[in-house]
C-alpha cells in the first residue's frame, strides 16, 4: 500500500496494460520506467493473481490481472476486468453487463466475494493511494512458498535453497550468483526484502514498511572510509558526467564490489571488477558506489545491456580500483585482515573471509542520516567521527548535535550533498606513481635481453607520445586558429550588425525626428487657423454688434417718426375741430333761426352720430400702418468654430 496520489480509471487501465510508459521527470526526480512491462513481469513472477484498488481525488478504481482467471476463461487474450466508482459509490462504467462480468470474476478469483467487501476496502484507503494485493504465491517444486514469511516476522525473504538428497547441514540462505564470491558469504541483500529496499535507493526520498516496521534506509556513500573520487565521462556521451566514489565498506567488509544505480535506483549490487576478480585477497573489502545514467538497464532493471559504453566503465573501475588498492594497501605494506583460507572444493580454492573491523575502522568519513518524521524525510550530515552504532533508531533533527539546526529542527533546510571533489593534479600524481611503481614491479626477474627489450619499446612508445603530442599540439593549433578565424568573424559579423543596428537606429532617430517637426508644424498651422478662426469670429461678431447696433438705431429713428407724425396727426385733428368748431359757431351766428331750425331738424341728428362715430374709430396716424403689424428688429449672431 502506498499513500500517493492514486490512479484515475484511464491511468489503470494503462498501468495493467502492456507497453504504456508515460512517467515525467517530478521535482528533478527522474523515473526509471521505460517498457511499461514492471509491474505485470514484477507481479506475476510473485504470484498467479494480483488485485489493484487505487483512489484519486474524484474516482476510485479496481483492476484484476490474474492468471488463474485467464486459465479458467481459456481466454486467448489478456482480459483485465476493472471496475470504477466515484467516491461516494456510484458505478462510472456505462456497460451494466461488464461490470457484472468483472464482479464476478473478481468474486470467483480473488479475496474478496462482493461488490460491498471493495468498496469497503477502499474506504480504509485515507485521502488518496493505492493497495496492490498478490494472492497465489509461487510454490518451488517441494510445493513449498518460494517467499519465506516465517523466518523473521518484520520481513519478507526468499526461501533458501533445498538442501542435496540426503545431506544432513544446513541449508544457506538464498544467493546472487557473483564471481569469487564463496557461497557460505551471507549477502542478506540477496534473499531479504528489507535489506534490499534499504539500499534500494541512492538517496531515498520516502518511508517503507515492511509488515507494520519501517525500514531504516542507508545511503551507501555514507558506509565510506579512505574515500576518493574519479569521475568518468563515457566517449559516446562526453557530456555526461559519472561520479565513482569508492572507499572501504565500514559497515561488513565481506560485502565488497560496485554498487551500480541508474537514476537513482540500484541496478547491480556488489558487482566485481578488476582486482576483486582475480583468485587472491586484493580488492577485498572496496566499495564503489556509481550512478551511470547514460547506460541502458535490461527490462527486469537487475543488469545493464552489455554494450560498449558499459564494457568502457566497468574498465574504468577496474583501472580506478587498481589504483586505489596500490594507495591504500600495496603502497603502504597494508595487507587484508583475512582469515585462513577456506578448504578448497572441487580443487578451487575459495576465497577468504575478512575479519571485523575495529572500532575506529567502522567509522565512514561522512555520515549522513535521515529524518524519520514523514513530513520531514530531510537528510543531515553529522560531524566527522561520528560512530553509526551511537545514533538512536528513530532520529529526528531536533537530535542534530549542531545545536542552531536542532533549534530549527524539521525548518531547518537539507545541507546538499555534494561528491568530494579532488584536485586534478593530486589525482594525475597519483596514476603517476602508480604507473612508477607497476613499472618497479614488472622489470623485478627480467633478463638484460628483456630490460632492453622493454627499454626499446618505452623509447618508441616514448616517441610515439611524443608524435601524439605534436599531432595533438599541431591539432591545437589548428583548432587555435579556426577558433580565432571564427572569433574574427563572429567579430565581424558581430560589428556588421552592429553598424546595420546604429543606422537602423539613427534611421528611426530621423525619422522620429521628422515626424517631431512635422508634428510641430503642424500644431504651428493649427495654432495659425486657430488664430485666424478667432479673429474671423471676433470680426464677425464685432460687425454683427454693429449691425444690431444699426438696427436698434434705425428702429429707434422709425418709432420716433412714427411718433411724430402721430403727435403731428393729433395737432392736426385738433387744429380741424377747433377750425370745424368755429366755424360751426360762425355758420349759427349768421344764419336765420327758421332756417337753421329747418337744416337742423333734416340734417341734426345724423352729423352727431358721424362725430361719435369719428371719435369711436381709432386712431391712424399713419395711412396704411397698423400697429399691430410692426416689425420687431430681430438679431442675427453668426458663430463660427
Amino acid at each position: 500500500m502506498d499513500n500517493g496520489g492514486g490512479m484515475t480509471p484511464e491511468t489503470l487501465h494503462k498501468m495493467l496494460g502492456f507497453g504504456h510508459s508515460d512517467k515525467k521527470e517530478v521535482d528533478g526526480h527522474r523515473p526509471i520506467g521505460k517498457y511499461g512491462s514492471g509491474f505485470k513481469s514484477g507481479s506475476m513472477r510473485l504470484g498467479q493473481d494480483a488485485l489493484v484498488l487505487t483512489k484519486h481525488t474524484a474516482s476510485q478504481s479496481v483492476g484484476f490481472l490474474s492468471q488463474t482467471f485467464l486459465k479458467a476463461a481459456k481466454a486467448e487474450e489478456i482480459l483485465v476486468p476493472m471496475i470504477s466508482w466515484n467516491l461516494n459509490g456510484q458505478r462510472l462504467n456505462a456497460d451494466a453487463d461488464d461490470v457484472q462480468q468483472s464482479l464476478q470474476a473478481i468474486r470467483d478469483y480473488s479475496v474478496f466475494q462482493d461488490e460491498a467487501g471493495l468498496l469497503m476496502q477502499l474506504d480504509a484507503i485515507q485521502g488518496t493511494g493505492t493497495i496492490i494485493i498478490i494472492s497465489n504465491l509461487r510454490r518451488n517444486s517441494a510445493d513449498q512458498l518460494e517467499l519465506d514469511f516465517d523466518a523473521d516476522a518484520s520481513d519478507i525473504r526468499i526461501s533458501a535453497d533445498l538442501p542435496e538428497n540426503g545431506s544432513t547441514s544446513p541449508v544457506p540462505n538464498y544467493q546472487q550468483s557473483r564471481a569469487t564470491q564463496p557461497k557460505e558469504v551471507d549477502v542478506p541483500l540477496d534473499y531479504s526484502l528489507r535489506q534490499y529496499v534499504s539500499v534500494l535507493y541512492k538517496v531515498p526520498r520516502m518511508q517503507i514498511f515492511i509488515r507494520e516496521k519501517k525500514v531504516k534506509v542507508k545511503r551507501m556513500t555514507s558506509l565510506l572510509r579512505d574515500k576518493i573520487q574519479e569521475t568518468y565521462r563515457p566517449q559516446s556521451n562526453p557530456e555526461f558526467r559519472c561520479d565513482i566514489e569508492m572507499g572501504f565498506n565500514t559497515e561488513n567488509e565481506n560485502l565488497y564490489g560496485m554498487m551500480l544505480y541508474h537514476r537513482n535506483r540500484l541496478i547491480r549490487p556488489y558487482h566485481r571488477v578488476g582486482l576483486q576478480l582475480e583468485p587472491n585477497d586484493k580488492g577485498l573489502g572496496v566499495l564503489g558506489v556509481v550512478e551511470a545514467d547514460f547506460l541502458i538497464p535490461t527490462h527486469n532493471k537487475q543488469d545493464f545491456d552489455d554494450t560498449p559504453a558499459y564494457r568502457n566503465m566497468i574498465n574504468k573501475l577496474g583501472n580506478v580500483l587498481r589504483v586505489y588498492w596500490w594507495e591504500k594497501m600495496d603502497r603502504l605494506g597494508k595487507t587484508p585482515r583475512a582469515q585462513s583460507p577456506l578448504p578448497a572444493r572441487g580443487g578451487r580454492a575459495r576465497v577468504p573471509q575478512i575479519q571485523a573491523p575495529s572500532a575506529e575502522e567502522r567509522i565512514p568519513d561522512d555520515l549522513w542520516v535521515q529524518c524519520d518524521f514523514p513530513q520531514c524525510l530531510k537528510w543531515r550530515k553529522m560531524p566527522g567521527g561520528t560512530d553509526p552504532s551511537s545514533l538512536p533508531d528513530n532520529w529526528f533533527c531536533y537530535n542534530h548535535p549542531n545545536p542552531a539546526v536542532a533549534a530549527l529542527s524539521h525548518r531547518a533546510p537539507e545541507e546538499e550533498y555534494k561528491v568530494p571533489a579532488e584536485a586534478e593534479a593530486a589525482k594525475q600524481e597519483r596514476r603517476r606513481l602508480f604507473n612508477a611503481a607497476e613499472r618497479e614491479r614488472k622489470s623485478k626477474n627480467k633478463t638484460a635481453a628483456e630490460l632492453a627489450q622493454e627499454e626499446r619499446e618505452l623509447e618508441v612508445k616514448k616517441k610515439q607520445q611524443e608524435q601524439q603530442a605534436e599531432a595533438a599540439r599541431i591539432a591545437a593549433e589548428r583548432r587555435r586558429l579556426q577558433q580565432e578565424q571564427a572569433a574574427a568573424l563572429r567579430l565581424h559579423a558581430e560589428q556588421k550588425k552592429r553598424m546595420k543596428e546604429e543606422q537602423l537606429r539613427q534611421l528611426q532617430m530621423q525619422r522620429l525626428h521628422q515626424e517631431a517637426a512635422r508634428q510641430q508644424q503642424q500644431a504651428v498651422l493649427r495654432a495659425q487657423k486657430a488664430e485666424e478662426e478667432r479673429a474671423n469670429y471676433q470680426a464677425a461678431m464685432q460687425n454683427l454688434e454693429q449691425r444690431n447696433q444699426y438696427l436698434q438705431q434705425q428702429e429707434a429713428q422709425r418709432l420716433a417718426d412714427i411718433e411724430r407724425h402721430r403727435k403731428q396727426r393729433l395737432q392736426e385733428e385738433q387744429a380741424q375741430r377747433v377750425a370745424q368748431a368755429r366755424n360751426d359757431e360762425a355758420q349759427q351766428s349768421s344764419v336765420p333761426l327758421h332756417s337753421d331750425q329747418a337744416e337742423h331738424d333734416s340734417q341734426g341728428p345724423a352729423a352727431p352720430q358721424t362725430r361719435q362715430q369719428a371719435r369711436a374709430q381709432p386712431h391712424n396716424p399713419l395711412p396704411g400702418t397698423n400697429h399691430s403689424c410692426l416689425m420687431t428688429p430681430v438679431l442675427l449672431y453668426i458663430i463660427t468654430g
